[in-house]
């Protein structure tokens, strides 16, 4: 096991519903990332979508998180479609949130820490990150390592916001 993976391990914990981050293969392999405040759905146990030789399983953790929502009679979300047009756009980002810790509304998390957010931007130093809403803006207003792109949270903003935020994506 990494040090990283120890780190991340002693902050959410083994196994955890927690979502640090999700991504296709290594996080190191992702110079983008799109940054929000906290998950709605956890797709499950993170530990299981994860391998130290092989990164993050994504299209396994995906089906997990598509049934979660499939059982609970909900759709992919206003945030998840926005992610996925960018995703299709440009290969190898990484989605995570300054909180790990999932809930349905912002007003109804629980208790959380911002630690397993700062370990992986300190250990993987991305070149842009898209912060959607303002708390990802807020807390990421100092970052200095790259370029940072702020917008309306994706379940509130239109494709054309999404669709000027690619162009930005593909011009650097």
């Amino acid at each position: 096991m990494t040090n990283f993976e120890t780190d991340l391990a002693a902050i959410i914990g083994r196994p955890s519903t927690q979502r640090p981050f999700v991504c296709n293969g290594a996080p190191s392999a992702s110079n983008i990332w799109i940054v929000g405040y906290n998950a709605a759905t956890t797709g499950g146990d993170w530990w299981r979508f994860w391998s130290s030789k092989g990164g993050f399983d994504v299209e396994a953790w995906r089906k997990e998180y598509d049934a979660q929502r499939a059982e609970r009679g909900k759709r992919s979300s206003a945030t998840r479609l926005r992610i996925d047009r960018i995703a299709t756009a440009i290969p190898h980002i990484l989605e995570t949130n300054i909180y790990a810790t999932p809930s349905t509304e912002m007003a109804n998390m629980p208790v959380s820490t911002t630690d397993a957010f700062d370990l992986l931007l300190e250990a993987f130093k991305p070149r842009i990150i898209v912060a959607h809403g303002v708390p990802a803006a807020k807390h990421l207003q100092d970052w200095s390592g790259g370029k940072l792109i702020t917008c309306p949270h994706f379940s509130r903003a239109g494709y054309s916001a999404v669709d000027k935020i690619i162009d930005q994506l593909l011009a650097h």
